[in-house]
């Protein structure tokens, strides 16, 4: 779960030359641009009527689509779309979570007779244009994310790991419950003796940084502890956050960094203090990886289980382009396996979480 960038602008999908666009061909009409894309795609659920007299207006100004666009291809081409709303240095197969989730995810679609494609990431979601894709897995979606309006206005089925938390109930998404998960952190924690509880989390506006951060502050309001809350800037390590939490005259004794990277930057941040880890400064890592079993001493860590994530995602996104949702409704999610456990933490620093909307509910955490 790396920082982002922020988005920048971004053009709308390309057609080919022609009296008009996509857009004209919604607006003459007088539909919306989704319901014009699903009609000239043969996708969604769009009433005869509608759709012949979306086939006709684009005959009349001429619009023809990409053709590599859905509707051209004649049949599903069992391809699935894979990204990241990240800006990660080296890209995300150097990410130990994204790489579980990219390997679970793969797996699954090749069990369902479909092959996973990684697209580069792109916060204006070009590469999209030529892709023939069947649907695509965004990863941690930006808070009005300019990819997932593109999609949607291409007829491209899209399903989240995160939220978009400006539309959090418009697309199918499977999640981390990150809210359940800090807070076993922090009960876990003050279990051990700490006193001040601290919160290190980003600032990109993604739902796993919102999500620990209200997570915290409810916490600290019903425990009666103090507010100890910092946030790293956009593509930073967040050693500057980490300093700041550590030089604070109520420096925390415990701390849970959302992002492991945040995590190598508040131990390199206690050596230059000279505090040491876990006598004077315990950590939670908000995700299982090398640095947090490889830390000497280890640290406790969540594990997010990114191959259920994975997993869960590529069926929900198989599920959803074999049975279209009607226009505006997100639908039920498909059964799946362990439908309730209790969150917690292990001694060996590992514990697992996960929740889904159209998903399953929280899982697992071995307490220790």
């Amino acid at each position: 779960m790396p920082d982002v960038t922020e988005p920048t602008s971004h053009r709308a999908p390309r057609a080919a030359k022609g009296g008009g666009g996509l857009r004209e061909v919604a607006r003459r009409a007088g539909v919306s641009v989704t319901t014009a894309s699903h009609a000239l795609n043969g996708v969604g659920r769009v009433g005869a009527e509608t759709r012949a007299r979306v086939l006709a207006v684009a005959a009349e100004i001429g619009y023809r689509a990409n053709p590599n666009a859905r509707g051209l291809r004649g049949a599903r081409t069992g391809l699935l779309g894979l990204t990241h709303r990240t800006a990660v240095e080296g890209g995300i197969t150097d990410i130990e979570y994204f790489v579980k989730i990219v390997n679970a995810a793969t797996w699954t679609a090749m069990a369902h007779e479909y092959s996973l494609v990684l697209v580069p990431p792109s916060l204006d979601g070009r590469p999209f244009d030529s892709l023939p894709l069947d649907g695509t897995i965004v990863i941690d979606p930006l808070t009005d994310d300019p990819l997932l309006t593109r999609l949607s206005a291409m007829g491209v089925p899209v399903v989240t790991t995160g939220r978009d938390l400006s539309r959090k109930d418009t697309f199918p998404s499977v999640d981390n419950e990150l809210s359940t998960c800090a807070v076993s952190a922090f009960d876990h924690l003050a279990a051990t003796g700490a006193r001040r509880i601290g919160l290190l989390t980003g600032s990109t506006g993604q739902s796993y940084d919102e999500d620990a951060a209200s997570a915290y502050r409810d916490w600290c309001a019903r425990t009666g502890r103090p507010v100890l809350m910092d946030r790293a800037e956009p593509g930073t390590d967040s050693t500057a956050a980490a300093r700041r939490l550590l030089t604070r005259p109520d420096r925390p004794d415990a701390l849970y960094v959302v992002m492991e990277k945040f995590g190598f930057a508040t131990v390199a941040v206690c050596r230059e203090l000279g505090l040491t880890v876990p006598d004077d400064v315990q950590i939670v890592v908000g995700a299982d990886g090398e640095f947090a079993r490889g830390a000497r001493p280890a640290l406790t860590a969540l594990d997010l289980a990114p191959e259920e994530i994975g997993r869960q995602a590529a069926e929900l996104l198989i599920d959803v382009i074999r049975h279209p949702p009607a226009p505006g409704t997100v639908p039920p999610p498909p059964p799946g396996p362990g439908e309730t456990a209790a969150p917690g933490l292990d001694q060996a620093g590992t514990g697992t979480g996960l929740s889904r909307t159209r998903a399953r509910p929280p899982g697992a955490l071995s307490a220790g």
